[in-house]
């Protein structure tokens, strides 16, 4: 069974692409493939403009729908082929060229009217073709280099319409009036701009295609001078265009803006000859192959950006799980020392220690954020009832520097959200917002349902979202550094004023959530940062009521502890002690597993998520749950990566965490008819 590819638009092609069996190709199964070649093909589906992708070295061809009749009767088997079975006749050519693109020896490649003789419908035949190849960057490839963005455009027609032209007016004088009914019927039918103006700037004539695709009527185009016509921002090069014809050059080539009645613009590739006082012009309508420049120029920005992010999440959430375990080391013996000690002098260190933790576990939980490795505890929530529950301490965090508005029409659609870390991202957006207007100002809070397609958002998400907007009256950002903002550590603020972690927070969260977020700002005119969450397919749920922060003691039940952390596991130790537990400690699953093998009584194993060895802490939970059912589990983590793909049913418990948060979470998991700790997501 061939799988699906996620994320396609509509279309044949893209029907046509996730249908297709590629395990059978070169490039292999499709969720093996790079992440360029995912953002290459929803660039190329989604645009009107025949492009086509050659991917890897053996330049296997992808296509859309556009691109279908450019390959005549090679339709539909082209898919999937290598270039030198889909372009046999020009292979020759079209090889070295592709592979030296490939292979980086050279940068893009562009030629107008390039002349093949190829073989459709079963004939041969001279083809035009304005061509563009471009390298797609992969950082996966072995220079860099996966692919081959091609974009073209059959311009047959064209240049025997340009031919004609010439001919027209080379052998005016000889068969008029046939040649006058020939012209004439090309002037009538043809798609492209034709037209007669003087050195003036006014129409003389123009053909029924300017009426089509510029709303104006003949008799305007007429009365309008060209300066009206053009935009005020091509108007220099036009204008030198035109001089060139009367200095003599006979053709003359350019692109510019005309304008639609409706006061749009299309752009249009012009070629000009002037004859007697009188300019000719053909023009062909070329706002497409600029809405796919444009494309391709934005896809290659967002893949680099999405690949710089993703490589600093890496980095981030490696520091930030090893981090964890040294807090809970500094944290938990802390707290365990607290309990002993008496002298106040002694017991205030002990507490700046503490608070030195505690600290530190808010810079983590942001790191992790950042880089979408939190444990998180997702449920469906109304977010504007959630917002207005918020909205006191959203209110506190301006400090009073700002009025805060809320906007959040009813209708709404539901999402899915830790909603600890919801309030956190709110609140490190509107701490930003406070910042930047030191007068004071306005920050208004706005929710609506949006639709989204992979060119709306930078990290190419599609479907249903609410769009999350938080807008400020502050200073804005400058552009040069407004795609930094959610690096981690990155801040425009003075030392000491701010980690640079706050919006990297937001943005991981968003994407952990399977939304993004975007900013949009300009100096002097405020900032609006907009988080993009899904819409989730459930109803609102209520979320369970904070526990009590007292401390749950146990009685004397033997928990087996499995950390293969020495220190983390002797902190552990320490606290399930002085809980009243009895405790065996372990290293790994697999030790775990044996000592429950020989039917030592155990009431509950204590593991972490992330372990070595063949089996983690998610595996060994299920491993008890069939084999020894009557074992209660309680795992722990501050890493989510190891149990993205847990069931739910199994309660955890987020690192670093304290004694009281741990007597709570045994007593819960010991006894299931209290409720369940926060559990891991599906």
């Amino acid at each position: 069974m061939v799988a699906t590819i996620e994320g396609l638009p509509s279309g044949e092609m893209a029907r046509r692409i996730g249908e297709h069996d590629w395990s059978r190709t070169p490039l292999g199964p499709s969720e093996t493939w790079p992440a360029a070649l995912h953002v290459s093909l929803a660039t190329i589906l989604a645009s009107n403009f025949p492009m086509a992708i050659r991917w890897g070295p053996r330049l296997v061809l992808f296509y859309n729908d556009a691109y279908r009749s450019i390959l005549g009767d090679k339709h539909p088997e082209a898919l999937g082929l290598p270039l030198s079975e889909v372009w046999t006749e020009i292979y020759e050519e079209l090889g070295p060229l592709s592979e030296a693109i490939l292979k980086g020896e050279r940068g893009a490649y562009f030629q107008e009217d390039q002349r093949w003789r190829i073989r459709r419908g079963g004939d041969w035949e001279d083809a035009r073709f304005t061509i563009s190849y471009s390298p797609i960057p992969d950082g996966t490839a072995p220079r860099g280099i996966g692919g081959i963005l091609t974009s073209c455009i059959e311009t047959t027609e064209r240049v025997h319409n340009e031919e004609a032209l010439r001919t027209l007016t080379g052998t005016l004088s000889e068969e008029v009036a046939q040649r006058t009914r020939e012209r004439d019927r090309i002037w009538q039918v043809s798609e492209d701009l034709l037209g007669v103006s003087n050195f003036d700037g006014y129409f003389l004539n123009v053909n029924p295609a300017w009426t089509v695709l510029l709303g104006w009527s003949e008799d305007e185009f007429k009365r309008l001078h060209v300066g009206e016509l053009r935009h005020p921002e091509d108007a220099a090069y036009s204008i030198d265009g035109r001089a060139r014809l009367a200095a003599g050059v006979p053709t003359v080539r350019m692109e510019n803006r005309f304008r639609h009645k409706d006061g749009s613009w299309r752009w249009i590739y012009w070629t000009m000859t002037a004859e007697q006082g009188l300019i000719y012009v053909i023009g062909r309508h070329v706002t497409a192959e600029k809405e796919a420049a444009a494309a391709l120029q934005r896809a290659q920005e967002q893949l680099a950006q999405a690949q710089k992010m993703e490589a600093i999440g890496q980095l981030t959430g490696g520091i930030a799980h090893d981090f964890n375990n040294l807090l809970m080391i500094v944290g938990g013996n802390a707290e365990s020392l607290k309990r002993h000690i008496a002298d106040p002098v002694r017991l205030r260190a002990i507490e700046s220690i503490e608070h030195a933790a505690s600290r530190g576990e808010s810079l983590t939980r942001q790191l992790l954020s950042f880089s979408r490795r939190m444990a998180l505890n997702p449920i469906v929530i109304d977010l504007g009832q959630r917002i207005v529950a918020f909205r006191d301490v959203l209110a506190s965090s301006a400090r009073g520097a700002a009025s805060l508005a809320l906007e959040i029409p009813p209708g709404i659609w539901p999402v899915t959200v830790d909603v600890s870390e919801l309030e956190l991202a709110l609140v490190n957006v509107i701490v930003n917002a406070r910042d930047a207007m030191p007068n004071g100002g306005a920050v208004t809070i706005a929710a609506r349902n949006v639709e989204l397609s992979p060119a709306d958002t930078p990290d190419g998400i599609a479907g249903a979202f609410v769009a999350l907007s938080v807008a400020d009256s502050g200073t804005g950002i400058a552009e040069d550094v407004l795609s930094r903002v959610f690096e981690p550590f990155f801040t425009t603020k003075e030392a000491d004023a701010g980690t640079g972690l706050g919006l990297s927070q937001v943005y991981g969260f968003t994407r952990q959530a399977g939304g993004t977020v975007t900013v949009a700002s300009r100096l002097g005119h405020g900032t609006t940062i907009t988080l993009y969450l899904p819409r989730a397919a459930g109803v609102p749920t209520e979320e369970p009521a904070p526990a009590a922060a007292e401390e749950i003691a146990g009685d004397h039940e033997t928990i087996l502890l499995v950390e293969d952390n020495p220190e983390v596991a002797e902190v552990g130790k320490t606290l399930l002690e002085e809980l009243g537990y009895r405790v065996r400690a372990v290293e790994s699953a697999a030790a775990a597993l044996d000592i429950l093998a020989t039917g030592e009584e155990v009431a509950l194993v204590f593991s972490d998520v992330v372990m070595p060895g063949q089996l983690d802490g998610v595996a060994l939970a299920r491993q008890i749950r069939r084999d020894h059912p009557e074992v209660k589990v309680l795992l722990t983590s501050g890493y989510a990566t190891a149990a993205n793909d847990a069931e739910r049913g199994f309660p955890i418990l987020r690192k670093p965490y304290r004694i009281a948060s741990l007597g709570r979470a045994l007593h819960e998991a010991l006894d299931p008819a209290r409720g369940f700790a926060p559990t891991l997501p599906d």
